[in-house]
């Protein structure tokens, strides 16, 4: 069995851990498979693609029409003509927000919409990371949908572990960024959110040291001038911050925190596979869809008015009566997200992973 195994990680951590997590995982579940791995972008070759017998497309909000093309996607250029059946791996929903009426109406471009029927009439699959992209891809005529998790819930060493790494104190506590601020029109409400996070983390915990990450990067192409803004911010608070772009190795500042608050959705899957305690505040549907599967309270950045978003007022307060409750039970409340990682790690992400490898 020969499996050529896409990811598309540009410069984001995040992107760089899920793509390590899902070869991880595709050689634990089918370790008699030969793994080749590659980029979704490059433009492979007909006869190289069909020398595989799956394709995967692994992680990343891929179910979006401006990931589906062509263009984007080169291989699905000549879907008709391809060997290999193609899985979609623990894939998101690009949706900025989780809001019946915009999930319910969201549609794929009819080509794409196309294009991923043939996938599915040639044998192909689809799963996705979360229940919120699991009704859009129903929405949208897809029955035979898998929903099992991100490939970064599951660290090995620690999935059987039900019970959080709580030392009885909160002494180091990472703080991760934002990740959705390329538009300037937002940088004014956005600030305020990170500025209101912060306060609220040091009045909680007046005795941590903090440490902010940007697993994006600071100097960016749209939000750069927002970055450091926010660097601004840090050193007036005295709070050091690193830049943990480019690979998933900067996830390792996880290992000593005893807690991560944050916006960073893959920081927070990093801390919850390793048992870490974390509360991810939600940017778009990716952070909101995370929380609602995992049964967290969905705790957001934003707020509407006049259909636009602004900034949550009740961010602080949301933030710290949830942080007393975890602290009242030695953050016992999120032994149900462990257990329901677990859980769909066994009945859902192996048997997925097995049936792109024939191993079922």
């Amino acid at each position: 069995m020969k499996v050529l195994l896409l990811s598309r990680p540009v410069i984001n951590a995040g992107d760089f851990l899920f793509t390590e997590k899902s070869l991880e995982a595709m050689k634990r579940i089918c370790p008699n498979a030969e793994i080749t791995t590659g980029h979704i972008a490059n433009e492979y070759t007909e006869k190289y693609a069909n020398s595989f017998d799956s394709i995967v497309a692994a992680g990343g909000p891929l179910y979006d029409s401006r990931f589906l093309t062509a263009d984007a996607f080169p291989i699905l250029g000549f879907i008709k003509n391809l060997r290999p059946q193609v899985y979609f791996l623990s894939n998101g929903w690009y949706g900025s927000d989780t809001l019946a009426e915009n999930v319910y109406s969201y549609k794929l471009d009819n080509v794409v919409l196309e294009t991923l029927k043939l996938v599915e009439t040639h044998g192909g699959g689809y799963s996705c990371r979360d229940d919120v992209t699991a009704m859009v891809l129903r929405n949208n005529g897809f029955r035979n949908v898998s929903m099992v998790g991100c490939t970064a819930w599951y660290d090995y060493e620690n999935i059987n572990v039900t019970i959080p790494k709580y030392r009885g104190k909160i002494e180091n506590i990472l703080i991760s960024d934002q990740g959705i601020t390329k538009d300037a029109n937002t940088w004014d409400w956005k600030f305020k959110s990170a500025e209101r996070l912060i306060e609220t983390v040091k009045h909680v915990f007046p005795s941590a040291k903090l440490i902010y990450t940007f697993n994006g990067g600071i100097d960016t192409k749209y939000s750069g001038k927002y970055n450091h803004r926010i660097c601004e911010l840090l050193d007036r608070a005295g709070i050091p911050y690193k830049d943990i772009s480019g690979s998933s190795s900067g996830f390792n500042l996880c290992e000593n925190a005893d807690l991560h608050i944050g916006f960073r959705m893959h920081t927070h899957i990093y801390c919850m596979s390793k048992r870490i305690p974390s509360v991810l505040i939600g940017e778009d549907a990716r952070g909101a869809g995370l929380n609602q599967t995992l049964g967290a309270p969905d705790i957001l950045d934003y707020s509407f008015c006049e259909g636009k978003k602004k900034e949550n007022d009740y961010l602080p307060k949301q933030l710290e009566y949830y942080l007393e409750e975890l602290l009242k039970t030695d953050f016992l409340l999120l032994s149900g997200s462990y257990i329901k990682m677990k859980a769909i790690y066994e009945k859902s992400f192996v048997p997925f992973v097995k049936g792109i490898c024939n191993d079922n």
